[in-house]
């Protein structure tokens, strides 16, 4: 991947995120789509939006994602839409596979990309119960999970962002690979998703020595892999820098940090966006135009 000019900038534009921590994180269609709008503006082709309902919860109501998609379309018809497969314990892979094929049934509610993680997350939270006191909070994805996933993207035409947060993470690709079930050319999220190390979130910390292992080993065993990394909080800077000046693509946004790099409130997302399109030409690259990340990603151009 080293040498490439062109760098796609995806906008992670809500995740998990919720007022309490930015008075600003988007909920509803219309808030979403015009931080879609203003992402766009600064130079993201990639918009990655979790559905919410409207205390901000998870939701994986199709209503709600196609009502999301078609504002985002409408504001920034563009660039390409990506969600995610994410959900709670509880809650059982089919309940996402009805939610992509009804979305997938009309081409104007038709997501252009989906991630899908690989492999099982895991969190131990704090609780107020004193030391020695965390719960533990397994976010699912079982190996036929994820084969069904991307059945269903197969099937429907959706392209899978495929999200890598450790070396095993990796390890699993390389088995789905082998097995048949993967793109040979997939595009890849390299999710250093833990603040730091001691932090309980079972996945690679945000440094940029973690990004390098992790973007070797995937060089390494899927030699045509395309991906774009991102950290979690203040770390996440360095490591879309490093991946900038490597060749990389970058993913910013509300649901990977709620501060700039000096430490401000971010006012929105479009200001993340604004970083890494400065970041990149600093190592003389500029960003992709929507026709070129649909070759990047792996979608038909």
């Amino acid at each position: 991947m080293t040498g490439d000019t062109t760098v796609v900038i995806e906008a992670a534009l809500n995740g998990g995120r919720d007022r309490r921590e930015h008075s600003d994180i988007p909920y509803l269609a219309i808030e979403i789509a015009a931080e879609g709008r203003r992402c766009a503006d600064e130079g993201a082709t990639v918009l990655h939006v979790h559905g919410r309902d409207a205390n901000g919860g998870w939701s994986a109501d199709p209503s709600i994602y196609a009502g999301i998609i078609l504002a985002l379309r409408q504001a920034a018809p563009a660039a390409l839409i990506s969600i995610t497969s994410i959900r709670p314990s509880h809650v059982r892979v089919d309940r996402i596979i009805e939610m992509l094929t009804t979305l997938a049934s009309h081409p104007d509610t038709a997501p252009d990309l989906v991630s899908i993680n690989l492999g099982h997350i895991v969190h131990w939270q704090p609780t107020a119960d004193g030391p020695y006191s965390r719960r533990t909070v397994h976010v699912p994805n079982s190996y036929q999970d994820i084969v069904r996933l991307l059945q269903v993207c197969r099937d429907r035409g959706i392209g899978p962002e495929l999200g890598l947060m450790d070396l095993g993470f990796v390890s699993n690709a390389v088995t789905l690979l082998e097995d048949g079930t993967l793109p040979t050319s997939p595009w890849c999220l390299l999710e250093l998703d833990s603040p730091r190390f001691g932090a309980g979130d079972q996945v690679a910390p945000g440094t940029v020595a973690n990004y390098q292992a992790l973007a070797r080993a995937l060089h390494d065993h899927l030699p045509d892999a395309t991906w774009a990394a991102h950290g979690q909080g203040s770390t996440g800077f360095s490591v879309v820098r490093q991946a900038l000046l490597d060749g990389a693509h970058a993913r910013v946004g509300f649901e990977d940090s709620l501060q700039l790099e000096n430490g401000e409130l971010a006012p929105t997302n479009a200001a993340l966006v604004a970083w890494a399109v400065a970041e990149a030409r600093k190592v003389g690259r500029v960003p992709a135009s929507p026709r070129e990340t649909r070759g990047i990603v792996g979608l038909p151009v």
